[in-house]
Order: C-alpha cells, then sequence, then structure tokens
C-alpha cells in the first residue's frame, strides 16, 4: 500500500501536539544498523539523588493496548466493521488491523474516505517501511540461516501470515470499503501485512495492568545489555521513561533500556532485527516431531499442552536443556502409557485423555519428567532421552554443516545487506558451539547412564531373550540402536 510518509523532522512537532515531553533528551538519527534513537541534550548525573532524572513522558490515551483498540472500534464504524469481521482472536490480531486502518486512512490512493484519523495515523506514516527481521528478509538473506533454530521458525511466520492474509481478504470481501481500497486495485499486499506485522513484534513490549502494548516514540529507545534508563507505568496511566539510578551520562550520550535479558540470541534476531553480542545469554530451541512410525505420536502431540521445544542453554558455562514433550515422547504402551477416549453418559466423547500408570495424567502432560523418576526404569528412560536428546542435536549440526557451502556462495552477494550478513553469521557461530558443547555434555551423561545396574539388568534381559546363535555385541553399540 502506497503510504505518504512522513519525515521523522515533523516527529517534535507531533509530540507537542500530543502531549509528549522530551525531557533534556530528544530523538537523533543514529546512524548505520541503530536508526533513530534519543540522547541527553545535557550532561546528567543520577547518583547519590532520590531525584532521578525523568527523559521522556508519554500520555495514556496514545497507549495503544487492548482497551484502546476496543473504544476505536466503538468511535470509527468503519473499524468496527473490520474488527467484527477479521478481529477479535487475540491482541496481536486486533492491533495489527488497527496499524493496517491507519495505514489505509494515511494513504493519498484510497478510493473513498475511510475511518477516523487519529495521532497514530500520523504516528505511523512516521515509521519505517523496512524493519530488518527476519521475515523481511530477501530470500537470499535467509539463506543465512539454513541450519540455525531461526531457519524453521521464519518459514513457520511467513507460512502462519500467509494464511492470516488469505483469510483477512476472504473476511472482508464484501465488506464496501475494504472491496474498493484494498482488493479492486490491489492496494493490499502481503507486504503491507508482514510490514505491520514487524512494527508490532519489534516495538511492543508490557506493562503492568495494561499488558502488550505499543507506546509511540518511547519505542524509538534502543537496547543495551547495560542500560542506563527504564521505563515504568505512572500514577496518571501514562509512561514516563526515567534515569537509572547512580548512573552519570554526558551530553548526547545514547539512552538505552533493556529489551529483556531471558531472550536468546535468536530471539533477539526474529523480534528486533539484531543480536546483542555483548549478551551472556547462550541459548537455542529446537522444534521436536514424534517419530513418524509412532503409532501414538499423533496422540501424544495432541494431548501435550504447550510447543514441543527442546531448549538448549549454558547456565554458568554448564550446558542444560529442557523438554518436558521429550518425557512423554519416549514412553510406550508396554512402559504404561496408554491413551484413552473417555465417553459421556450422553454417549458423546470427551477428549482424549492420557494415562501413566492406571492414573489420568492429561493435566500434568508437561511433568513426565518427573513422574517416571519413581519408576523401577527411570535409568531407562533417562537413556532414551538422552538418546533422543543427542540424535536431534546430530541432525541440526548436520544440518549447520552440509549448509556452510550454500551460505558462503550468497553471504557477499550485493543483495544481502551488510548488518544481516553479520548477524546470521554470529548466529550460526554461536549456534553450532553451544550444539557441539550440547552433544559432548549427552555423550558424557550418556556414559554414566550406562554404568547404572538398572540399565545393565535391562540390557542383560535383551541379551537373554536374544535367539541362540546371535553373536554378542558391545551393549554401548546395542544401546545406540535401541535408544535413538
Amino acid at each position: 500500500m502506497h503510504r505518504e510518509k512522513l519525515l521523522i523532522t515533523a516527529l517534535p512537532a507531533w509530540c507537542k501536539l500530543n502531549d509528549v515531553n522530551f525531557l533534556d533528551s530528544r530523538v537523533e538519527d543514529l546512524g548505520g544498523s541503530k536508526g533513530f534513537g534519543l540522547v541527553t541534550e545535557r550532561a546528567l548525573n543520577s547518583k547519590g539523588t532520590f531525584d532521578i532524572p525523568t527523559l521522556l513522558t508519554v500520555p495514556r490515551d496514545l497507549i495503544l493496548c487492548a482497551e484502546a483498540v476496543e473504544e476505536h472500534g466503538k468511535a470509527d464504524q468503519h473499524f468496527r466493521r473490520l474488527l467484527d469481521a477479521a478481529g477479535g482472536k487475540s491482541l496481536r490480531g486486533d492491533v495489527l488491523l488497527f496499524l493496517l486502518m491507519q495505514m489505509t486512512i494515511g494513504s493519498p490512493n484510497r478510493s473513498q474516505n475511510v475511518g477516523l484519523s487519529t495521532a497514530w495515523t500520523a504516528y505511523a506514516n512516521m515509521l519505517a517501511d523496512v524493519v530488518p527481521v527476519p521475515s523481511m528478509w530477501s530470500e537470499e538473506e535467509r539463506i543465512l540461516l539454513l541450519g540455525t533454530s531461526l531457519e524453521t521458525a521464519v518459514n513457520a511466520k511467513l507460512a502462519a501470515l500467509l494464511r492470516e492474509f488469505e483469510a483477512l481478504r476472504e473476511q472482508t470481501a464484501t465488506i464496501s470499503w475494504c472491496k474498493k481500497c484494498w482488493w479492486d486495485n490491489e492496494a493490499l499486499q502481503f507486504e503491507d501485512w508482514i510490514l505491520v506485522d514487524a512494527w508490532y513484534r519489534s516495538r511492543c513490549l508490557e506493562l503492568p495492568g495494561i499488558g502488550e502494548c505499543m507506546v509511540p516514540v518511547l519505542d524509538m529507545v534502543n537496547h543495551s545489555s547495560q542500560p542506563n534508563a527504564y521505563f515504568e507505568h505512572t500514577s496518571s496511566n501514562g509512561v514516563s521513561l526515567l534515569m537509572r539510578p547512580n548512573m552519570v551520562l554526558e551530553v548526547d550520550s545514547e539512552i538505552t533500556i533493556s529489551y529483556g535479558t531471558s531472550k536468546s540470541e535468536a530471539e533477539m534476531l526474529f523480534s528486533y532485527g539484531f543480536i546483542d553480542e555483548q549478551s551472556t545469554n547462550k541459548s537455542l530451541a529446537l522444534t521436536l516431531e514424534p517419530f513418524p512410525d509412532d503409532p501414538l505420536g499423533k496422540a501424544k502431540k495432541a494431548v501435550f499442552a504447550g510447543p514441543p521445544l527442546l531448549r538448549i542453554y549454558v547456565d554458568q558455562d554448564e550446558i542444560k536443556w529442557e523438554c518436558p514433550f521429550l518425557f512423554l515422547m519416549l514412553l510406550n504402551e508396554e512402559d504404561g502409557l496408554e491413551f484413552r477416549m473417555l465417553q459421556q453418559t450422553d454417549g458423546s466423547r470427551s477428549q482424549l485423555k492420557v494415562f501413566w500408570q492406571g492414573f489420568d495424567k492429561s493435566d500434568a502432560t508437561e511433568t513426565f519428567e518427573s513422574l517416571i523418576s519413581s519408576h523401577p526404569l527411570s535409568d531407562v528412560f533417562k537413556l532414551r532421552a538422552i538418546a533422543l536428546l543427542q540424535d536431534r542435536i546430530r541432525r541440526q549440526l548436520e544440518r549447520l554443516y552440509e549448509s556452510e557451502d550454500e551460505v558462503d556462495l550468497v553471504a557477499d552477494i550485493r543483495f544481502v545487506g551488510p548488518d544481516r550478513r553479520s548477524n546470521a553469521m554470529f548466529l550460526r557461530k554461536s549456534e553450532k558451539s553451544t550444539l557441539e558443547k550440547a552433544f559432548a555434555a549427552a555423550d558424557k551423561q550418556k556414559n554414566g547412564l550406562l554404568e547404572s545396574e538398572v540399565v545393565l539388568r535391562y540390557l542383560g534381559s535383551m541379551e537373554d531373550e536374544e535367539e541362540p546363535g546371535d553373536e554378542e555385541t558391545n551393549s554401548s553399540d546395542e544401546l545406540q540402536e535401541d535408544f535413538s
């Protein structure tokens, strides 16, 4: 959709009109990959004082949240029809529709006057046409992510966005203003939906008492792993940006906040379009699927509460991992796992239920690691888990190794942005190192479990069941076959 872009030079007038106050700060182009950010206009000191300097205030009526979207729907009949037809599924979806509405109102090429202009109409026209998140990367740039944890995540995100856009077209095809402004002349494109999603993902934040929201101007403050400022929800229901205690800032110092310390490098790149190389958070998440030949595979995935993810992370130089689904995935009927479709008194069937050792665990599917800990074959189950873990890590490493030649071919072509190349290559190197350490740590755990008396007895019983004449095999090699 064609937008009538407003230059950032219009921001001071917009702020004055909408009661956004800069206190000893201003927006400035920081150059390079940082873009615009906030800097100090004079030297500031928060040491030894209870009067912490306030740097920015944003009034309540500018905060784009669930309440703001609903209130706007009451005032704007065109937006109300859009919400009724395509909204109501999630806060994110409703905010994206609101941003799309502001783009439409601000477009000089719309075929009819629609909607009520708000402060966000002008602000949206100041936002960038390109956000450096991977969902907006070119096809060549996305090749750089092959073998990383983001390869699957970005592909899944783009597929989900396409489904949402096609659903939007179908749900609004009979709304007259949508038909005229969006579909008849194909003014609204899939790229516009990708853009508003990128705006929301890279700019939303969490406020106590409000939840997820977007706060104009505050969303221009950049991230740092050593931030010098923080924001808070004020008693007047607005938002203030304040200097952190015990800080000294010189004139023209950049003002920074933290986007979160728990986000991995991949999450930072996925949501914000950059990696904080100073961050000490070394972790990644991999998808996990049931075995294709597991007759209970679909049932396990259906009953599990949450996404089947394997999280690998470094904690004080020690590799650790979390994967609740893995401990459900490794169990079978002969172990005591059972699925039932219970019948109601009226003859209808209820939802699928999962039982462990005869007890209903349908509401505790994320606790199978603790549930199996008291089982006599607990060490055997743990060994299965380690074998599955190693296999998943091995497949991810193979994908990284095998993609290196293809990555090298596109890394230096002119269609690949230098910042995107730098971030992708940093991610590849970091995840490769973490995965290699995780594979070695899993190998050590496996060797420890091989010495367990429970495991040795189990292996011995398996050998006793072999047919006469079979050659003896090394128990470790045999274990690889049985548990991988």
